[in-house]
Formats: C-alpha cells, structure tokens, sequence
C-alpha cells in the first residue's frame, strides 16, 4: 500500500535519468496568512494559525504534516502536531487552520509574572514537511509573534454617596457605585466586599453580590445600603480613644467606606481591585429640654407667670419645634395645659429659651401663692408632654421628646 501511495512519485525519480529534479517537481509553496483570535473568555483565549500551502505542481501532492509550539514570554507553553490525510490538488493553494487553545489558568500557574500585567508577548514557531520521497526530510520554518490580551480585574469608581436616612439612633448610606468591566469578554457581575470605619476603627461590614453580567468594555452599577447605629460607632470608637475622650461630643467624625472586588479565575484569586471613599459621618447629638424656673410678670386678683423650658442644641443645624404640648403643674395644682403656638426655632450650637406664660386666677390658689411669694419658698412642679423637632438636614427624621420634667423652684 504504501509503495502504491508513492509510486508517482517513485516514476518521477525514474524520469530524473532524463531531466533535472527541479524540472519536474517543484517545492510547495508557505505563507502565514493570519493569526486569529476566535475567541476569547472568561477563562482564556482561542487561537487559529491559518498557514496557506500551495501546489505549484501538475499533480495532486500530501498535506504537510505541521509541528507547532508556542510560547509565552519567550518560555515554551504548549506543543502539538496536526496531521491531515488529504491531499492538494494540483496547482492549488489551501490554507490549513491550527487551533490553539490557552487557559488563564494554566498561564498564571506556569507563568506568575503575568499576575499583574495586562497582555502576555507570544511567538508561534511551525516546523512543516511532507511525506513526499526526496523532500520528506526538509522542514520548513514559519514563525509569528503577538500579543494576548490577558483579563483584568473590574474598575470601581464611586457615583454618589447621600444620607437616606438619619436620625438621633443611627444613619442609613445609600452609596452608588460604578462596576466598569475593561476586558473584551464579559464578566459576572463580581461580588463586592466593603467595610465601613469611623475615625479609622472599623464599624461596619459585609459585602454585595449582584446578578447577571458585565459586558465586555460597558460597566454596570451597584447600590450599596450602610445603616448603622450611634451606639456601635460609639462602642468602636470610644473603645479606641484615650480615657475622658468620647466620640458622642463631636460634631462629626471621619469615614471610609473601602470597597474591593476581584475575578474567580485560578491564579488571580488574590488580586483585588480597591476603591477607598473618604467623608464625613454628622454625629447628631439628642437636644436635652430643662425647666428654667418661674418668674412673676404681675400679681393682683390675676396673676400671670412666664414658665421657661431651655432647650440645648449641641448639633450644627438649627432645628424647628414643631408641636408642644404641655401639662404643668405646682403643688399638685394644675397651672396649665395645652399646646403652645409661635413656636421659636432651636438655634444651633447653642440653648434657646421657650417661654410660657400663664394666668392664675383661682382665689385659693391665689391666695396661696402670695404666701409661698412672701415667705420666698419653693414650689415643687411637675411638667409632663412632648416636643416634635424637625430639620432641613436631608434624611434627617422627625424627633419626637418626650417631657417628664420634676422638681422644686423659687418663684422669681
């Protein structure tokens, strides 16, 4: 079979008695028509050498049989041969493909340098011959060289970060982040881990996982919601500060939401892509409501008094009193109840005085007063109720307080 595979042949080294080889039989004829990438992934890139082969003879000769092997930054990667059975007709030109397959695992597993680099140099050296008598021992070269595009990690940038909701027990974040996805394949959609500090002590953490995918060059958006309470911000960062110092008085304090994603590829594991954003966290302090006391404003048959409330404001904005409803009493008698109107805004940074005034008008409690004023004792009262307080602050919350005020005064 095989002597009848080549008798062709065999009859053209017979004629050779007559005339020169090259006469004859001429060399086939290689050129690298392209490399291509078919395809690439999230786990690695496919190539195709396309080699065109041609036949410059008046018949019909083998395929060559095709040595290849690639390399990456110079160091040898994977090897292969293709064989092919099939012939090229005369005078015909084919062009043979030669897949190639390489996986980011086994190129970040052989080749660690590559970890952080974003493409990797390759050459593709093709050793070719024909199992043609006469020229089956010569082998052709034919080299390339390029680049692979290697995966990189998701970019994130921040789009906003707002106050969805505050209040005197905590603060709700709703921060925006982009997810952009600079490869040419796309990506799941990557899971994101964040932790949340005050004054650089770790407060808060946990980690986002988002659905479908990225594609490739585009970049896709995670809303991320931080709430967390006054009484944790406290406990971390008081436990930090030295003795006597205390977070609770501060007007605000400083913060960092760090954020860091990566790509489930073998051998990039522990690359991450880190997003750091600074801010500031208002530390909302509860207004405190006293009693000031008791002041005449005139005596007769009715008398009139001015109750003063004060209401301190440690926090940087102003808040509105939006209702008051009181009950006071004196000496178990009732003064007055009700709601008071005009109401004064609490100024910032500093205490205001709500002011009150009543009229007494009862003879027996009249008459009791201008004993308790002449002797100059002191009356025990009582003050029970509420306060709404509101803010202009965004997201901040209505407060309501509680009044459950007691004790003794002089009347002024």
């Amino acid at each position: 079979m095989r002597i009848m595979k080549y008798l062709p042949f065999l009859f053209l080294v017979v004629l050779m008695n007559c005339q020169s080889f090259n006469s004859i039989v001429q060399e086939p004829k290689l050129s690298l028509k392209s490399v291509e990438l078919a395809g690439i992934s999230f786990t690695g890139v496919n190539m195709v050498v396309h080699v065109n082969v041609e036949n410059p003879n008046a018949f019909s000769i083998p395929l060559p049989k095709i040595d290849w092997q690639l390399f990456i930054n110079s160091a040898s990667f994977i090897q292969g041969t293709l064989k092919n059975d099939k012939t090229i007709k005369k005078q015909d030109t084919v062009t043979i493909d030669i897949p190639l397959s390489v996986t980011y695992n086994g190129l970040y597993s052989s080749i660690s340098s590559l970890i952080e680099t974003k493409e990797a140099a390759y050459q593709i050296a093709l050793g070719i011959s024909f199992p043609i008598p006469i020229i089956e021992a010569k082998v052709y070269r034919l080299d390339f060289s390029g680049v692979i595009p290697l995966p990189q990690l998701p970019k994130l940038s921040p789009l906003s970060v707002q106050i969805s909701k505050i209040d005197f027990s905590g603060i709700e974040l709703s921060c925006g982040i982009n997810v952009e996805n600079p490869n040419m394949f796309p990506i799941p959609f990557p899971k994101l881990d964040w932790n949340y500090e005050v004054n650089g002590v770790p407060v808060l953490k946990s980690s986002f996982s988002g659905s479908g995918e990225i594609a490739a060059g585009a970049a896709g958006a995670a809303l991320i919601s931080v709430s967390v309470a006054y009484a944790d911000i406290f406990k971390a960062v008081d436990s930090a500060r030295s003795p006597g110092e205390s977070a609770r008085n501060a007007g605000e304090a400083e913060t960092r939401l760090s954020l860091d994603t990566g790509l489930a590829i073998p051998g990039l594991e522990k690359q991450r892509s880190v997003l750091d954003i600074p801010g500031t966290l208002p530390i909302l302090q509860m207004p405190e409501i006293s009693f000031q006391g008791i002041a005449k404003k005139s005596l007769g048959t009715t008398m009139e008094f001015i109750l003063s409330w004060e209401v301190e404001n440690r926090n940087a904005f102003e808040l509105n009193v939006e209702e008051f409803n009181y009950d006071f009493k004196v000496n178990n008698n009732a003064w007055a109840r009700g709601s008071m109107d005009n109401l004064p805004k609490i100024k910032a940074g500093g205490k205001t005085v709500i002011p009150l005034t009543v009229s007494i008008s009862a003879l027996s409690m009249v008459m009791e007063l201008v004993d308790i004023i002449n002797r100059g004792v002191s009356v025990n009262y009582s003050c029970t109720g509420n306060m709404s307080l509101s803010s202009s602050v965004p997201g901040l919350s209505k407060l309501d307080l509680p009044l459950n005020l007691q004790g003794s005064s002089r009347i002024q």
